[in-house]
């Protein structure tokens, strides 16, 4: 029983340095049945990630080579357990 709408979350920023604490990048999702992408751009429009589950998130690299730190764009669609589509985009911040 969810007592809030069903929707797709993400942070503002992340730190992809080992810690173990915020090294990755992934949406939080609230009553959402299916993922159906989440996908990160680089600021040219380069897709940097892309992944359809909710559970393992973008750690800052790109073919094996960590990126700048930065401003990068996502987005992410999903279906809700109410079989309502959700569709969300914004950005987070890479800091090194």
């Amino acid at each position: 029983v969810y007592s809030v709408d069903p929707d797709l979350y993400a942070p503002t920023a992340f730190t992809p340095n080992g810690d173990g604490v915020n090294d990755e990048f992934k949406p939080i999702l609230l009553g959402v049945k299916r993922l159906d992408y989440f996908n990160i751009f680089n600021r040219w429009g380069q897709l940097l990630y892309s992944s359809t589950s909710g559970k393992k998130g973008w750690d800052g690299t790109f073919n094996g080579k960590a990126q700048d730190p930065g401003t990068y764009v996502w987005q992410a669609s999903g279906i809700s357990f109410k079989g309502k589509a959700l569709n969300k985009k914004g950005y987070v911040v890479l800091i090194r």
